[in-house]
């Protein structure tokens, strides 16, 4: 039984010693796509390159054949400017199990301690053969006792899987991480930059869009307070529009890729598409008005001071426009080619950013970067 994974897997050979450099490959596989991105190293980050290549091979013959990621890999270095081989990554996200738990940190225990109860106690006996990861929540105003932290645990025969695969591709490995820690970290990146007149770091949520959930993560600074999975997803639009309107899925994109407002626009297809999602948008409405409700008992009333959307569902104007109506605060599209723009600037189409998985990309790349200079 291992606490730490990172700590874990460190002493193997095919393992970078290097931790946390700031010029790691972010690398995320995702359900059909291999998603890369490199920050520069000095000063404040910025893109130096990414690529996201399809790839629709399952775990199982990704394991069996890692010749499928090595080519892939070999082309993306051949077509960007990717510096080294190291990388920083984590598990798919079919492959890995994150949940989150209380528990009561008695005196003199430690977190691992505690956790390693806790988990014993829903686990029993097949705690003994997982590998498990954990980032501690921020704890309740006045609450000294009870605590909070999400978990990453999966057995340790797929770490090694995973690991194994990645050095197969020809790569090294700074680190595994846990999927929301990632996304967190570029939501604060992106708040330093976008609100540098703030004396901290602001309190953001972000909504990030899936194809089967999407979301939603509340960073309260620099420390995540809340990760939870809604039942809102791209594939439930699609399906909604296919079997209302018999619309395609090219179509569909075309129809919610438009401007939002409507009105303006005088596109009565585009009406017709979203009174068809309403339905769709009400549910998400609800979801994040119940975890505002949440934040608020938490926090003493207090609220979130922006919003961030990550994923293809991002650039679906009518959504975003139905989000903006509804909060009446700041509303961004997390898209690290706009938001992590070198000078000059890039080449990279801006629709590149918001593929699934892009913004945890590059936010496990910027692992152990910090957010000012």
């Amino acid at each position: 039984m291992n606490v730490n994974a990172r700590t874990w897997f460190k002493g193997l050979p095919w393992v970078s010693s290097a931790l946390g450099s700031p010029t790691s490959i972010g690398l995320h596989l995702g359900a059909d796509r291999l998603n890369l991105v490199q920050m520069n190293g000095a000063g404040r980050a910025h893109l130096r390159a990414m690529a996201s290549l399809p790839c629709t091979a399952g775990w199982g013959d990704l394991i069996s054949s890692p010749a499928t990621l090595r080519a892939l890999v070999k082309k993306a270095f051949a077509a960007e400017p990717f510096s080294g081989r190291t990388v920083v990554s984590c598990l798919p996200s079919d492959q890995i199990k994150i949940l989150s738990i209380s528990y009561v940190h008695a005196e003199g225990q430690t977190d691992d301690d505690a956790i390693v109860a806790e988990l014993r106690d829903r686990l029993k006996d097949e705690l003994d053969e997982m590998v498990v990861d954990y980032l501690p929540l921020r704890r309740d105003e006045g609450d000294v006792a009870k605590r909070d932290a999400l978990v990453a645990l999966a057995p340790r025969a797929r770490v090694l899987s995973y690991l194994h695969l990645l050095s197969d591709a020809g790569l090294k490995v700074d680190a595994l991480d846990i999927g929301p820690a990632a996304l967190a970290r570029v939501v604060k990146h992106t708040c330093a930059r976008r609100y540098p007149d703030y004396p901290a770091l602001p309190n953001a949520l972000l909504i990030n869009f899936g194809a089967d959930c999407s979301y939603l993560t509340v960073v309260w600074g620099r420390r995540i307070v809340l990760d939870r999975v809604i039942d809102f997803s791209e594939r439930g639009i699609f399906e909604r529009l296919h079997t209302a309107l018999d619309m395609s899925h090219e179509l569909a994109t075309r129809m919610l890729c438009g401007p939002g407002d409507c009105a303006h626009a005088q596109d009565e297809g585009r009406r017709i598409v979203e009174e068809v999602i309403r339905p769709d948008l009400l549910l998400l409405h609800q979801e994040i008005n119940k975890t505002l409700v949440y934040m608020a008992s938490r926090t003493r009333g207090k609220s979130v001071d922006c919003v961030f959307l990550a994923g293809p569902v991002a650039r679906y104007g009518s959504v975003v426009a139905s989000l903006q109506a509804q909060l009446r605060i700041p509303v961004h599209i997390l898209n690290p080619v706009l938001d992590f723009a070198g000078v000059p600037q890039g080449g990279y189409d801006e629709s590149l950013g918001t593929t699934a998985g892009m913004a945890l990309a590059a936010g496990l790349c910027l692992r152990g970067v910090p957010e000012y200079e």
